[in-house]
């Protein structure tokens, strides 16, 4: 299962429609991709996932959809690695 569904990341960018239903889908996989990554592990290690990472899943689906043109991702993996440094793991 999904650590982050369509309807409830539509709802955090305040989507109400359904045209940009399969960008919204690819941009949670990316995000949840780039949070495993950060973390150095898989989200199926934590049970229950953390509000931390749960949240930073949704901040990364932002974060790609409103700068998608310009995203810096040097600066969002930085804040990633800040929210996340209790999570993650020193090594793979």
């Amino acid at each position: 299962m999904a650590a982050i569904t369509l309807v409830e990341a539509k709802t955090y960018l305040r989507i109400d429609n359904k045209v940009e239903d399969d960008l919204v889908t690819k941009l949670v996989g990316s995000a949840t991709a780039t949070v495993e990554n950060v973390l150095r592990q898989p989200l199926s290690t934590f049970d229950p996932l953390p509000d931390d990472i749960h949240t930073a899943i949704l901040y990364t689906v932002a974060y790609l959809y409103e700068y998608r043109e310009t995203a810096d991702f040097d600066a969002m993996i930085k804040f990633l690695r800040a929210i996340l440094a209790p999570y993650r793991k020193e090594e793979f």
